[in-house]
């Protein structure tokens, strides 16, 4: 398959429409051993309830757990330099721990805000990456971005200067931006449209799980008295459990789920027939479409949703749901990041110390924008009810349309790619 795609639709269907979904009559006897798990697949696109719902626990076993455990070792990499404001009273682990002083940052000057910054500027500018969730298998660019940015938060440990710093932080949002942003993507490889929400939810939980114990954690890390400086040894302790999870990553991460070593032959078998009701397809990594890119550049649903990310910074689930091809769904993330990130880094700003105790610019800038997201979110339900009665009108309600089924090639088109643009697909309200 080559980098680019020419096209995600699935094809007209024909008589030999398993072998044109990847999935040819001899793998499928291969991967068979009785003839009753076949007929199980081949009778309802839907397969077997009770296989169906197998392979979605072991997928929530072994899937959801190992992402969320890097993002929460993202979110301690990232926030252990990390401004907080309660009250007035502004800290950071590692800025209270001595790296002020040691690197000379002026507590009344800009250079401390700027490493702040600095992070968010590359987190935006290489939103884009989570298309490289669709180019390259997810083990291996998991692997990647997680090694790249346990470096990167490692060597702050090393810093002399605020320019070297500095440049640990771009490094550390450049390969962080490849990972947790690309996330809902990566799971709507995984999972069906209906199933999402949670288990991204779940991911999302790994960020506020940190903040439980971050604190007491740098609290044990810097309150004793070693050789090393106690801020640089925050970044060590935090930096090196990283670059060993890479590994993790890259051995246990699957590349899809019907090649993922936890699943028995009947259930792979499950996992390409959830594929083939999902896209049409059980091959979604190889490459991207261009002409979905600029589809997806021009819809208006992707920019609002992104508008709503960048008020509140919590709109991360709606948008996979919400475009009707892989390469559409990757980049309405990349989109819905570029704009939502922008967000933190404003959030950043708008409580400067001189404002204190009321923080009123800030605090009206927060308001205005709540407000904002609450019109946003109106006219987003009115335009997809709006779309989704042009669909009603085009192929009849949803209700009305057979469901298909996989054994037989005259329903074919009903029963594949559910998930893409076709008769079945209703935008999710």
């Amino acid at each position: 398959m080559g980098f680019w795609k020419k096209a995600e639709n699935p094809a007209p269907p024909t008589n030999t429409a398993w072998e044109q979904r990847g999935l040819p009559n001899n793998e499928l006897e291969e991967k068979c051993q009785t003839p009753d798990v076949e007929g199980q697949v081949q009778r309802s696109h839907h397969v077997s309830s009770e296989l169906e719902r197998r392979v979605v626990r072991k997928l929530d076993l072994r899937v959801v757990p190992l992402l969320s455990a890097l993002y929460l070792l993202a979110f301690l990499d990232r926030s252990n330099i990390g401004l907080r404001a309660n009250l007035g009273v502004y800290a950071s682990n590692a800025r209270i721990a001595g790296m002020e002083e040691a690197l000379g940052l002026d507590p009344h000057g800009s250079r401390y805000q700027w490493l702040l910054n600095v992070f968010y500027i590359a987190y935006i500018v290489f939103e884009f990456f989570a298309l490289m969730w669709k180019i390259v298998p997810p083990n291996k660019w998991a692997a990647f971005v997680v090694f790249g940015w346990g470096i990167a938060a490692t060597l702050q440990s090393t810093t002399q200067a605020w320019a070297t710093e500095m440049v640990c932080r771009f490094f550390l949002g450049l390969f962080e931006a490849g990972f947790g942003p690309g996330i809902p993507y990566l799971l709507s490889f995984f999972y069906l449209r209906h199933e999402l929400g949670l288990r991204i939810g779940i991911f999302l939980s790994a960020a506020p799980l940190a903040t439980t114990f971050a604190g007491a954690l740098a609290y044990g890390i810097t309150s004793g008295h070693s050789a090393m400086a106690n801020w640089r040894l925050l970044f060590l302790v935090e930096g090196l459990p990283t670059i060993i999870m890479a590994a993790v990553a890259y051995r246990f991460l699957p590349v899809s789920p019907e090649q993922a070593r936890f699943l028995n032959q009947e259930e792979a078998l499950v996992a390409k027939a959830r594929g083939v009701r999902q896209v049409g397809d059980v091959t979604r990594v190889g490459g991207i479409v261009w002409r979905d890119i600029g589809a997806t550049l021009i819809d208006a649903k992707a920019w609002i949703t992104a508008l709503m990310y960048f008020s509140t910074n919590v709109g991360f689930s709606s948008l996979p749901d919400n475009q009707g091809s892989d390469t559409r769904r990757g980049t309405g993330i990349a989109i819905l990041n570029f704009i939502g990130q922008w967000g933190p880094l404003l959030g950043t700003n708008i409580f400067p110390k001189t404002e204190g105790p009321r923080y009123t610019k800030g605090m009206w800038l927060s308001a205005a924008f709540t407000l904002f997201t609450a019109f946003l979110a109106l006219g987003l339900r009115i335009l997809l009810v709006w779309e989704n009665k042009k669909l009603d009108q085009r192929h009849g309600h949803k209700s009305e349309i057979p469901r298909g089924d996989l054994a037989d090639p005259a329903s074919m088109e009903t029963a594949v790619g559910e998930e893409n643009y076709g008769p079945n697909f209703r935008f999710v309200l």
